[in-house]
């Protein structure tokens, strides 16, 4: 286990609405449309790695529990929890907008872990990320980040030079 991260599969709750407690309950917001896997109307990619049907469907679990691995790919953006040490860190120049999870998560599959989602937990954000909805220096900022990424990417292959791992 010191090479796992464990990814939370992250929602959007419509504004208004109590936030779920329990997977029950935000098994029937997502059933009535009043929530969804995060990003999921704007970036589908960012958080599908995560495989919400496949989450979706297991047996109601008795405790918190890793329910299966997957595989790293790019542009995903988990939100997980990892051990104090041993983890690469967030690199802090991705300030603002754009990039800081998908550093982080293609810097952990160079560096060797391995991505595990439980079932039990799970995170929220209260309100639907709906485009248009950010604010106006959003773009710049990604602009920018995205061409620092691949300067990123590029520290990352001479950071970890024996990994047959790619971002």
């Amino acid at each position: 286990w010191t090479r796992v991260v464990f990814v939370l599969p992250a929602f959007e709750v419509r504004a208004g609405l109590r936030l779920p407690g329990s997977k029950e309950e935000l098994l029937r917001l997502w059933g009535t449309g009043a929530a969804r896997p995060f990003y999921g109307t704007l970036c589908p990619r960012c958080q599908a790695p995560t495989d919400f049907g496949r989450w979706r469907e297991l047996p109601r679990p008795p405790r918190l529990h890793v329910a299966y691995e997957v595989p790293w790919r790019d542009p995903w953006e988990p939100f997980f929890v990892a051990p104090a040490h041993g983890v690469p860190p967030f690199d802090e120049r991705f300030l603002q907008y754009g990039f800081n999870r998908i550093s982080q998560a293609c810097e952990l599959h160079m560096a060797g872990f391995r991505f595990a989602v439980l079932d039990g937990a799970f995170v929220t954000h209260r309100g639907f990320k709906e485009p248009g909805g950010f604010h106006g220096s959003r773009e710049a900022e990604l602009g920018l980040n995205r061409r620092l990424f691949r300067g990123f990417r590029e520290e990352l292959r001479q950071r970890y030079p024996g990994s047959p791992r790619r971002c």
